[in-house]
């Protein structure tokens, strides 16, 4: 009995240091604003590489079922919380492109060079999965010169004449796992990324270059930002250690 004592202690050490060396090697990402190695640390400890797809959600068997579930889960999330509201935007973006704009002749429309495009073509990143179309970033990356022209006539046609191909807009949402220790046949351990074309992200990186100064947002958002939360995240850990002396006396 006193070896089985001793063994389940260290196991509850072993496992007490694993979650306070997490915390202390996020503290310290945080502090440093590195929101990338923070990540990295916490899908080392938190997600698994290789895990077996669930056969059974929400009590729902089977492919087509589980399929079915993702499907209505996802559809609801992406509503606007306004009934009609896309449709509302839609039309206001509509009249503006051809009443506010059709009457002035003089606005310079800015091209989109080759060797700009190019600089775009070389930042995408390697070893990205496919989207709908079956592209992936190095059958871009590795066009060379002659892609780049073509995509340039195509980008500045789109740019001058306000037109985005419909398929631009499709893409493929995968289900990823939250956390391996969870419940994989629960639908709300689940989130969803959205694998989009290679060609519409290379287009919208053309776009942020061109108008980024004039596409702002409010100072209070934080999220889908450059900078991403890193700041928010290190003033509310220094709100709470100065404002809780349990933690800022803390050892």
């Amino acid at each position: 009995m006193r070896r089985d004592y001793k063994y389940k202690q260290a196991i509850k050490e072993a496992a007490f240091n694993a979650d306070r060396s997490l915390n202390d090697d996020l503290f310290n990402h945080l502090c440093t604003k590195d929101d990338v190695s923070s990540w990295k640390a916490w899908r080392k400890r938190f997600c698994a590489n290789n895990v077996a797809p669930t056969t059974v959600l929400n009590g729902k068997c089977g492919v087509n079922a589980i399929v079915h579930e993702f499907t209505c889960y996802y559809s609801n999330i992406f509503k606007p919380n306004t009934a009609d509201a896309d449709e509302k935007f839609r039309d206001e973006v509509d009249y503006r492109l051809t009443n506010d704009f059709s009457s002035v002749h003089d606005t310079s429309v800015p091209l989109i060079d080759v060797s700009s495009l190019l600089d775009h073509m070389a930042k995408l990143k390697r070893g990205k999965t496919a989207g709908i179309d079956g592209i992936v970033n190095e059958h871009i990356s590795f066009g060379g010169d002659c892609l780049a022209v073509h995509l340039s006539l195509l980008f500045n046609a789109m740019v001058r004449h306000s037109f985005v191909s419909a398929e631009f807009c499709h893409g493929i949402t995968v289900s990823l796992l939250k956390c391996k220790h969870g419940d994989a046949s629960q639908l709300d351990m689940y989130r969803g990324i959205t694998l989009s074309p290679v060609l519409s992200k290379l287009f919208e990186s053309v776009l942020l270059d061109l108008f980024g100064l004039f596409l702002t947002s409010s100072d209070l958002q934080f999220g889908l930002k450059k900078l991403g939360c890193s700041h928010a995240l290190f003033a509310f850990n220094n709100n709470n250690n100065n404002n809780n002396p349990t933690i800022s006396n803390a050892p």
